[in-house]
């Protein structure tokens, strides 16, 4: 099992690699580039409530433009998130207010201390609680607004969390016992 996620993980970052960022829109019939994209790898893609598409992944430029590790595209050009984050991106997920989660292997975001994942409220970096203590790959929110995480961490908010938590908007908590891999 943990062969074919490491295979398949791979094959999607060497396809991401070589591909162009592109999209297809309703209606439509072909791709079209989104501006002149990223400098390297997109790792995860989420859209807003207001149509706004983010990537985040291994690049630091946008459009050309710096943008490190995170930026937003709202339908015309590319924008970065603030100063963005210092290490890669690995996971994006919108809540119904419109506010941007991304995990990943960084411990800053706008230049404040998150450790691993933080919230964008469309302005501002925000950590949530202490964060954990190792990186995030995966993000969704519910119909509830609360942040699932899941990762290779062992820890969320200082408590264990064995690989999987769920964020209430001001506490981390433990899912169960946990997961006994790493949640992709």
């Amino acid at each position: 099992m943990r062969k074919f996620v490491f295979l398949s993980r791979m094959i999607v970052l060497v396809l991401c690699f070589f591909l162009p960022l592109v999209s297809a829109q309703r209606g439509k019939t072909s791709w079209a580039p989104l501006g002149s994209g990223t400098n390297n790898v997109v790792e995860a893609l989420a859209c807003d409530s207001s149509g706004n598409l983010y990537a985040g992944g291994w690049f630091t430029t946008a459009g050309g433009a710096p943008a490190n590790y995170i930026a937003k595209w709202d339908g015309s050009s590319w924008t970065p998130l603030g100063s963005g984050t210092n290490g890669t991106v690995y996971a994006l997920a919108c809540d119904s207010s419109g506010n941007l989660y991304a995990g990943g292997a960084f411990t800053e975001a706008g230049g404040i201390e998150v450790n691993y994942v933080a919230k964008w409220d469309g302005s501002s970096w925000t950590s949530l609680g202490i964060g954990m203590n190792y990186w995030v790959y995966a993000l969704a929110c519910d119909s509830n607004d609360n942040l699932y995480a899941g990762g290779y961490f062992t820890e969320a908010g200082g408590e264990e969390a064995l690989r999987i938590a769920m964020w209430n908007g001001s506490d981390w908590a433990p899912l169960d016992s946990g997961h006994g891999w790493i949640c992709l």
